[in-house]
């Protein structure tokens, strides 16, 4: 052992292994004895480490010869020295990390990614959070299954809406790390002020929404109001962290309602059904309807304007006739009334003979032709 005296076989201290029952200091195992000599413990282990580094035993701490000198020391602080900033001097913060460096425990510089030196352990330290890594706060229901029951419905997942109604909301929130060093100073528990923070925050902006939009359409509008409000108190507190996201995983009443609620639901689809059916029926009886209205009043126009020609036709004609008659009252009277007579004649089946018409000779007369005539031509 190079602790031991190879000539004597003493101990690392001066005495024989087996000894008389005294301590390393020379005294009892009870105590009592005089204080050990420093002077003498101090040369011994000067001898001891001479042997161990090859520089001979010396009589002294100053002694000559082939004691352990000045340079011999100096080569071991030298060596101790830099084993010591070699072994905790040189550091490494990978791509996803931040460096934040601690001098006596106070904060002193934050460091990027990659190779950096700072004063040995315990000088400085470094601390090297996750900055790029994404975080997932889930809150309001638990990520071992998907159903429950009531009774295992979590407190922190029921919430009053505005309307007074109770609304069973499961949501995660997603985020990372903004400023190191606030991250790691300024709050004692950073993740669970995150919690705590976005439980409020969604309890404050479900309080301001009532049920309805909350457990069908409003949902994004909920979301992003959470991650504003989330983002903001946290901002106030100096967190350093980022709320990336807000998801609604399950926004729905509670167990005990829940099915009423999905019937007033389904009342409103179907009733919206029915109202985006009537909006069709509408749109395609409205324009048939405004359509044949407007034919109607074209035909009715048309009839109107061919009456109004035809008595104007008349009226011009009878105007012809008139200034005919003052011109030649006699003929024109004559011919009026053949041509009266001829219109008013011409569909009948009777034969007018004159007075003188049978004296002479008897006229043959095709009755039965003539009938058929009259009857074809009605």
């Amino acid at each position: 052992m190079p602790w031991n005296d190879q000539s004597n076989g003493n101990g690392p201290w001066g005495q024989k292994p087996g000894g008389d029952g005294k301590n390393p200091w020379g005294s009892g195992p009870g105590g009592g004895g005089e204080p050990p000599d420093v002077d003498e413990i101090l040369r011994t282990l000067q001898q001891r480490l001479g042997r161990l580094f090859g520089f001979g035993g010396g009589s002294g701490l100053g002694g000559k010869g082939k004691g352990l000198g000045g340079l011999g020391l100096g080569v071991i602080a030298v060596v101790v020295l830099g084993a010591w900033f070699a072994s905790s001097g040189i550091y490494k913060v990978n791509a996803d990390e931040q460096g934040v460096v601690l001098r006596f425990g106070a904060y002193n510089r934050t460091e990027l990614p990659g190779f950096h030196l700072k004063l040995p352990t315990p000088l400085e330290t470094v601390l090297k959070p996750k900055v790029a890594r994404v975080h997932q706060e889930n809150i309001g229901f638990r990520a071992s299954g998907n159903g429950r029951a009531a009774a295992d419905i979590p407190h922190e997942s029921l919430m009053l809406t505005g309307d007074e109604n109770i609304v069973d909301i499961d949501f995660s929130v997603i985020w990372q790390i903004k400023n190191a060093r606030d991250f790691l100073f300024n709050l004692d528990d950073p993740v669970g002020a995150v919690k705590a923070v976005s439980e409020s925050a969604m309890r404050e902006v479900v309080g301001k929404n009532k049920l309805q939009p909350i457990i069908t359409r409003g949902r994004e509008i909920v979301e992003q109001d959470a991650r504003d409000l989330i983002q903001k108190s946290l901002d106030e507190y100096g967190a350093g962290v980022i709320i990336t996201q807000v998801q609604l995983q399950k926004a729905d009443p509670p167990a005990r309602v829940i099915e009423a609620f999905r019937d007033v639901v389904n009342a409103g689809q179907d009733a919206q059904t029915k109202i985006n059916q009537a909006t069709a029926y509408a749109n395609d009886v409205i324009p048939k309807a405004r359509g044949d209205a407007a034919k109607l009043i074209q035909e009715a126009m048309g009839y109107r304007d061919s009456l109004i020609a035809e008595a104007a036709g008349e009226a011009a004609r009878f105007n012809l006739i008139h200034r005919e008659y003052k011109k030649a009252p006699q003929v024109t009277r004559q011919r009026m009334y053949l041509e009266t007579m001829e219109r008013v004649l011409q569909n009948t089946d009777k034969i007018i003979l004159g007075k003188d018409a049978g004296k002479q000779v008897v006229p043959y007369l095709p009755l039965n032709r003539n009938r058929t005539s009259a009857e074809g031509g009605r």
